[in-house]
């Protein structure tokens, strides 16, 4: 299993996803094999009938990452609130283990992988 970090703060707009792109960037430019995984993304858009992760991808190109998107963003959701409510609120169910299977997925292909909570302080 790779070595990471959990970047985790305790309201959305803090800054997390900057310093998580920022870390990716500078692992990718000292020859790291970097991943990167938002696990769960709320407050999506819409475009083309798709949710769009916008976090995971700002991450995805910070580390010049080609893992499928559906391992390194599990669960989006259109709402912007915590991932359980927004789940909730869009009759959808987040199983834990499926983040933990996209997790152990991205730590067997990377040395490194940062991944980004959701923000809130009991998120």
């Amino acid at each position: 299993m790779s070595k990471g970090i959990f970047i985790t703060g305790t309201d959305t707009g803090v800054g997390k996803t900057y310093v998580a792109a920022g870390l990716a960037t500078a692992l990718r430019l000292q020859g790291v094999n970097v991943g990167v995984m938002k696990p769960a993304e709320t407050g999506c858009a819409v475009r083309k009938g798709r949710l769009v992760p916008s976090d995971a991808l700002k991450l995805m190109r910070a580390a010049e990452a080609s893992d499928p998107l559906s391992l390194v963003n599990p669960y989006r959701f259109r709402k912007p609130f915590a991932p359980s409510v927004a789940a909730e609120m869009e009759r959808k169910k987040i199983d834990p283990e499926k983040i933990l299977d996209a997790y152990r997925e991205l730590s067997r292909r990377h040395e490194f992988l940062l991944v980004e909570g959701a923000g809130g302080i009991m998120v």
